[in-house]
């Protein structure tokens, strides 16, 4: 369940902060939230207790979610977009 609450949490930050990546203060902050959230699944989840390695596992989740949510799911969406258009002619 862990891993579904890492990947749409991450794909959901890497979309909303997809267009302010533009300086380093940003990016800064958007590698903390992904460290941030990562711990917190963890945390959470209870994994913390019996495996704490675990935390990079869920860091690194949250990460490559939220690098597809920002680069990859804006491409797939326009792609889809664009071909409802020319489906609903």
């Amino acid at each position: 369940m862990g891993e579904l609450v890492a990947w749409g949490l991450g794909v959901g930050l890497g979309y909303t902060v997809r267009n302010m990546l533009a300086t380093r203060w940003r990016v800064l902050l958007f590698v903390i939230s992904i460290l941030l959230l990562g711990t917190l699944i963890t945390v959470l989840s209870g994994e913390i207790e019996s495996d704490p390695w675990l935390v990079i596992v869920d860091i690194g989740q949250v990460a490559v979610a939220a690098l597809l949510g920002a680069y990859a799911l804006p491409f797939v969406l326009r792609r889809f977009g664009d071909s409802a258009k020319y489906t609903a002619r």
